[in-house]
């Protein structure tokens, strides 16, 4: 488990639109079609797969909001800044 001084430390070394919120590092992204959001999910859903880390998916049209935290012990740990760190290599520029 990361304190959240840890917490913030490491998602401003990700980009600056991850936040802490709500015991979650959050982050949303906007796309220009539907579908380029739903390309995107199935990008951070095969990632999720790999690192075996799922993310809480929330598509809203052309609005997709990632929430990481590790259910399992109720906290943000290190798999979650792993997992935001490999989204940010997507291109999510759509």
């Amino acid at each position: 488990m990361l304190s959240d001084e840890e917490i913030r430390k490491y998602i401003t070394d990700l980009d600056d639109m991850w936040e802490l919120k709500d015991g979650k590092i959050v982050k949303s992204f906007q796309f220009s079609s539907f579908i380029n959001a739903i390309e995107f999910v199935n990008k951070v859903a095969k990632i999720a797969e790999k690192l075996d880390h799922h993310p809480i998916i929330t598509i809203n049209w052309k609005s997709v909001k990632l929430s990481l935290k590790s259910f399992d012990v109720d906290a943000i740990t290190k798999r979650d800044i792993n997992l935001a760190k490999e989204i940010e290599k997507i291109d999510s520029t759509g």
